[in-house]
């Protein structure tokens, strides 16, 4: 299997599980009460839990990797901060977790505030909300599985940039100049669609330029800079509202994702991802099939 048809199959199912957690939460918060679905939301947890530690037990991709040392502090340190200076030396690398860090922010912002207090001054609250949530995901689901299926064809570079430049500043600018449900929900579906291809990039990417014994410092580096920065994006659109108002602050963090979505086009780097460069070694990756078949190996 190609590494972007995994990527696509990865991604389609954590988006499966976000459009029924979305279209499930609204519905129940209607019947229910916001208070009793929080607590059916941590049932799902204690169920997961459970699943998780006994489900997996036996697979060998869950078994520990030899350690050439033994695990301790000082190796955890060292090993991180090999992950940052690969990030660091890598501009590609390098400007997509950028890129990632300030519309990770952002969207935690649209998702966490913007879009419900839009919902709730707007629209008809927790259902609309609800069914906005479960327009996105069922179109980001359908282009995580399309771009899994046929999207080693494409070029990934102009493929990645159309489809960010959709995702960012269009929902904002809509939510802040209409108070109808209809108009936000087709463009949550188109940017749906293309969100979907996104994720599949990235990690293709990512798995293509970072040498195997390196990945797991690499992402581990990179999963805590994105934990990190997300929150603050919540924390941010919540006094941006309170300070001017919910229409000036969607126009306001639009356009700063409106600047992020440019960087693919403005930095060189970007258009050269075709062929991976591994640093480490300094060599390139070879990708066998045309268009940049995610198939590759290091030469």
């Amino acid at each position: 299997m190609t590494l972007t048809r995994a990527a696509g199959l990865y991604d389609g199912a954590a988006r499966c599980a976000a459009l029924t957690g979305s279209a499930l939460g609204g519905v129940l918060i209607a019947a229910l009460g916001a208070e009793n679905v929080l607590l059916v939301d941590a049932a799902t947890f204690a169920v997961s839990a459970p699943l998780f530690a006994f489900g997996v037990r036996g697979l060998p991709e869950a078994q520990a990797q030899r350690r050439v040392e033994p695990a301790s502090l000082r190796a955890y340190r060292r090993e991180l901060a090999e992950g940052y200076r690969f990030v660091a030396a890598t501009p590609l690398l390098l400007g997509l977790c950028l890129m990632t860090l300030v519309t990770r922010g952002l969207d935690q912002g649209w998702s966490a505030v913007l879009l419900p207090a839009h919902a709730r001054e707007e629209l008809g609250a927790s259902i609309d909300l609800g069914l906005l949530n479960a327009a996105f995901g069922i179109c980001a689901l359908t282009g995580a599985l399309v771009y899994g299926a046929v999207g080693s064809r494409f070029w990934r570079w102009p493929v990645f940039t159309i489809a960010f430049l959709i995702v960012g500043l269009p929902r904002f600018v809509v939510a802040a100049f209409t108070d109808t449900f209809a108009p936000l929900a087709a463009l949550m579906a188109v940017e749906g669609l293309a969100c979907g291809v996104l994720n599949p990039i990235m990690a293709t990417v990512m798995y293509e330029t970072v040498p195997a014994e390196l990945r797991s410092r690499v992402l581990s580096a990179t999963t805590a800079s994105f934990q990190l920065v997300t929150p603050l994006g919540g924390l941010g659109a919540g006094f941006l509202v309170d300070s001017v108002g919910l229409s000036s602050s969607l126009l306001a963090v639009g356009g700063v994702y409106l600047l992020a979505t440019l960087c693919p086009v403005i930095f060189p780097a970007w258009s050269r991802w075709r062929v991976p460069v591994l640093p480490t070694t300094g060599r390139r990756a070879r990708c066998r099939g045309a268009r940049g078949r995610s198939e590759c190996s290091r030469v």
